[in-house]
């Protein structure tokens, strides 16, 4: 079973719109466990869909080849004969100031998270502080050698590559890409000085987990000729 974790703003609606072409019905989409939030509520829904999940594992291993979705990578550690891990990261202060772009421009989405961050309405570095190390715990108890694949949104193409090569299914080209800010000035977005002490500060391992992500792709690549 491919067991692939979309973390938020990585490309991963564009990702998932071109595995859904290739894989089809065999393909399951996860994205009710409130990766997020701390709360009880939060806790009760995700061990409610682990539990969900645990009881239908049969049929989900005889109906599907691929899980995608955003989720805590335990979840599914252990539920079948083989799980291959797979996503993509990003440059954490990249990541930080898309992610919270795109919460302002959507209010609308039915999601507690977004919900929250409309009633609270945080500054970035708020969010940074309220959320820390945000890319590192979609791995839970993981390791990066763990994944079979690990991409870099910095390099998407070359990531949508190694997974053809990796699994050895082709995807589809894109038509567009899904989720970019129209109003991002240029390919990267500024990092003001308070940003990126706050991601220093707290979320030091997502800074890590991508640097560790780019030796990781850089090993997978070479490996495979990409």
């Amino acid at each position: 079973m491919i067991v692939s974790i979309h973390v938020p703003k990585t490309a991963g609606k564009s990702f998932r719109l071109r595995l859904e072409a290739a894989f089809g019905a065999r393909m399951l989409c996860d994205y009710a466990d409130w990766i997020g939030l701390d709360t009880p509520e939060a806790y009760a829904q995700r061990a409610a869909q682990a539990a969900k999940m645990h009881a239908c594992r049969d049929e989900i291993l005889r109906d599907f080849d691929l899980i995608y979705g955003q989720f805590i990578a335990d979840k599914y550690v252990g539920q079948f004969p083989t799980v291959e891990f797979t996503a993509f990261f990003r440059d954490p202060y990249q990541q930080a100031v898309s992610h919270y772009q795109f919460l302002l421009r959507h209010p609308e989405l039915e999601h507690p998270w977004v919900q929250k961050f409309h009633e609270l309405r945080p500054t970035l570095p708020e969010m940074i502080e309220a959320v820390p190390n945000f890319q590192s715990m979609y791995l839970g108890s993981n390791s990066l050698d763990d994944f079979a694949l690990v991409g870099l949104t910095e390099q998407y193409e070359r990531g949508v590559a190694l997974f053809e090569a990796v699994f050895g299914r082709k995807l589809p080209p894109e038509a567009a890409r899904e989720n970019v800010n129209p109003n991002r000035p240029g390919d990267a977005y500024p990092i003001d000085p308070a940003v990126r002490k706050a991601i220093d500060t707290h979320r030091a391992a997502d800074v890590e987990l991508y640097r560790r992500a780019c030796e990781r792709f850089a090993s997978l690549t070479a490996q495979y000729g990409i």
